[in-house]
C-alpha cells in the first residue's frame, strides 16, 4: 500500500538535564502546575475529577486548571499572548478544531515569536511519546508533529482507532423499507428507486407527503450525503483533496469524467427532490432525525449515534447501514481516513518548570492515563476482559466497560481536552456489559463493511514540510471543489452541459492543479 510523506527534519536540540525530579514530593511542597483548558458541559467539577486527581497522585504536582470559556480562535490566542498576562504553564486543547495546516502554522507563529516552547530536547528524553513515534507505521508521525522550522512545538491528541477510519456511512430506515416492502440497495439504481419509494409511498403512513428521502447536514464531515454517493462513480477523499492514485499514478477526481457522471446523478436525485444535502446544520439534521413523527429516510454520519439519540436503542434500530453502493460501471469504494495528530497540549514560555509540564504532557499519553482518560476508573466504570469476551469486531476482547461515560455528565475523566494517545489495543478492543450500548456495536458493524472497500493504494496524509505557499494552494482547491458541488448539484450549474463543465475545468486550470498533482507525484516518488 503506498502512502505520501514529504518531510524535512532539521534536528533542534535543547539542553536538558533528565533528573528523577519528583522523588520526595510530600503534599506539602507540591508544585502547582497551571493549565488552561477549554469548558466542557460533560465535566462536573475539574478540581475533583478523577482523571486530575490520578495525574496528581502520579507525578506529585498541584494542578490547577483555568478555564476558557471563548472559543479559543487563533485571533484570539493572538490577543492573549500578546496581552503579555498568560499566567498558565500549559495549554490543552486550544489549537485543535478546525483546519490542521491553519492550526500548525499558527502554533509555529507562537513558536517562532517565543509564546510557546519547542519540546524536541524533552521529546528525546520522553518514555511514552518516544514509544509511540517509534511504533506508529501508518505514516512518519514525527515528522507530521515537526513545523517548517524543525521544532515541535506540542504534544498529540491522536486516535488511529478503527473509529476514526471510516465515516462516509449511510444509513436508511429499514421501518420504511419494511413497510414498502423494498430491497436493501445495493447500486445506485437501487437506491434512486429506494428514495423515490420513501417520497412517493407514505412509509411513515400517517397519510401526509412529509417524508424527507435522504438528507445530510453542511457543518460536519461526514454527514455530507453526497460524498458517500460519489464513491459510486470514483474514489473520494475530502480530506486529501480529493486525490486518488490508481495504477501508481495520481489523479485528482474532480476533473475526470467518472466525477462529471457522479455529479450529473446527483442533479438528478436533486431535481427529482429525492436528497437535500446542504440545508440543514447539524442540529437541525439531529432534531429531524430523532423527531417522533419519523420523517426522515436515511442520512450520512460516522456514527449512528453522532445523530441519532443513545437513549433511544428502538430508533438506533429502525435504523440500517447499507454497504458502499456500486454504480454504472460497478466501481464500490469506502474511502479511508488516516488520522492526522491533533496539537492537544503545549507548554508556554512562562512555565516556571517545563521539564515537570512534559513529564506530566509524556504520562497523559501512556496506556493508562488513556484507559482512564476515556473509559474512567478500573473495576468501578471498566475492568479487564474476560477471555470470553469479544470486542466490537468479534475478536477477543481487552477491556469490558460497566459504566458508560461517553457523552455523559461524568466526574471520572476530562473528555480528552489535552494530550491523548488512543491504543488500538484498548480503542478497539471494547465490549460492554450492563446497559444497552446498541449504538457501538453497530457502528463497528459497519466500519467492518465498509473496511472491506477500501483501495490498495491511496494517499494518506498530504504534507508537505518547508513549502508554505502548498497550504493555500490547496486550501482554494479544497474551497473550489465544495462549490463546485453544490452547484452542480442545485443545477446552478449544469453537469449535462458541455460548456459548464468545460469552464469548470478551466478553473482548476487557473487555480493551479496541475501543480498541485505534479508535487504530490514528486512527493509520493521521494518517500
Amino acid at each position: 500500500m503506498k502512502r505520501l510523506f514529504l518531510f524535512v527534519l532539521p534536528p533542534l536540540i535543547i539542553l536538558l538535564a533528565a533528573a528523577v525530579y519528583f522523588i520526595g514530593r510530600t503534599p506539602d511542597t507540591r508544585e502547582e502546575i497551571v493549565i488552561s483548558i477549554p469548558y466542557s458541559e460533560f465535566i462536573r467539577n475539574i478540581d475533583t475529577n478523577y482523571y486530575k486527581l490520578w495525574l496528581e497522585e502520579q507525578t506529585g504536582l498541584s494542578i490547577r486548571f483555568n478555564i476558557i470559556y471563548e472559543t479559543p480562535t487563533a485571533d484570539y490566542l493572538r490577543s492573549m499572548f500578546a496581552s503579555g498576562y498568560v499566567e498558565s504553564d500549559a495549554l490543552f486543547s486550544l489549537f485543535d478544531d478546525g483546519d490542521w495546516d491553519e492550526w500548525n502554522s499558527v502554533i509555529q507563529e507562537f513558536g517562532e515569536k517565543g509564546y510557546i516552547l519547542p519540546l524536541n530536547g524533552f521529546i528525546d528524553q520522553s518514555v511514552h511519546l518516544s514509544a509511540i513515534l517509534d511504533s506508529f507505521t501508518d505514516y512518519d508521525l514525527r515528522s507530521a508533529m515537526t513545523s517548517d522550522d524543525g521544532s515541535i512545538y506540542y504534544m498529540p491528541g491522536f486516535d488511529p482507532s478503527t473509529f476514526e477510519r471510516h465515516y462516509q456511512v449511510l444509513w436508511l430506515n429499514q421501518r420504511w423499507l419494511s413497510a414498502l416492502n423494498l430491497h436493501v440497495p445495493q447500486t445506485t439504481d437501487d437506491l434512486r428507486s429506494v428514495l423515490q419509494a420513501f417520497k412517493d409511498g407514505d412509509p411513515n403512513g400517517n397519510g401526509v407527503t412529509d417524508e424527507i428521502p435522504l438528507a445530510g447536514s453542511n457543518d460536519v464531515s461526514g454527514e455530507q450525503i453526497y460524498n458517500a454517493i460519489i464513491n459510486a462513480f470514483i474514489y473520494n477523499d475530502p480530506d486529501n483533496s480529493r486525490l486518488l492514485v490508481e495504477n501508481g499514478e495520481v489523479l485528482f477526481a474532480p476533473v475526470t469524467d467518472r466525477w462529471r457522471e457522479a455529479m450529473m446523478y446527483l442533479n438528478d436525485l436533486y431535481s427529482d427532490g429525492l436528497i437535500d444535502p446542504f440545508n440543514y446544520e447539524h442540529s437541525i439534521l439531529v432534531g429531524i432525525a430523532n423527531s417522533p413523527w419519523d420523517v426522515l429516510g436515511g442520512f450520512a454520519s460516522r456514527s449512528v449515534s453522532d445523530i441519532l439519540f443513545q437513549s433511544n436503542p428502538e430508533l438506533i434500530n429502525a435504523f440500517l447501514h447499507i454497504a458502499p453502493l456500486v454504480g454504472p460501471d460497478g466501481t464500490r469504494n469506502a474511502t479511508v481516513r488516516t488520522p492526522l495528530p491533533k496539537p492537544a497540549g503545549v507548554v508556554t514560555s512562562n512555565s516556571r518548570n517545563p521539564e515537570a509540564v512534559f513529564m506530566l504532557l509524556d504520562l497523559m499519553l501512556s496506556e493508562e492515563a488513556f484507559l482512564i482518560g476515556r473509559f474512567g476508573e478500573e473495576n468501578i466504570d471498566w475492568v479487564r476482559a474476560n477471555v470470553t469476551d469479544r470486542d466490537f469486531y468479534g475478536n477477543p476482547a481487552s477491556i469490558r466497560v460497566i459504566n458508560h461515560l461517553g457523552n455523559r455528565v461524568q466526574n471520572k475523566h476530562l473528555g480528552e481536552l489535552g494530550p491523548f494517545f488512543a491504543y488500538p489495543t484498548f480503542a478497539d478492543g471494547v465490549t460492554f456489559s450492563a446497559f444497552d450500548i446498541r449504538h457501538e456495536y453497530v457502528n463497528a458493524r459497519a466500519y467492518r463493511l465498509y473496511e472491506q472497500f477500501k483501495p490498495n493504494e491511496f494517499i494518506s496524509p498530504v504534507i508537505f514540510h518547508g513549502r508554505s505557499d502548498i497550504p493555500p494552494l490547496r486550501r482554494s482547491i479544497d474551497a473550489y471543489t465544495e462549490e463546485s458541488i453544490r452547484a452542480f448539484i442545485t443545477g446552478v450549474a449544469d453537469p449535462f452541459d458541455d460548456a459548464a463543465w468545460e469552464a469548470h475545468l478551466q478553473r482548476y486550470r487557473e487555480l493551479g492543479v496541475d501543480r498541485f498533482i505534479r508535487l504530490v507525484a514528486e512527493a509520493m516518488v521521494g518517500s
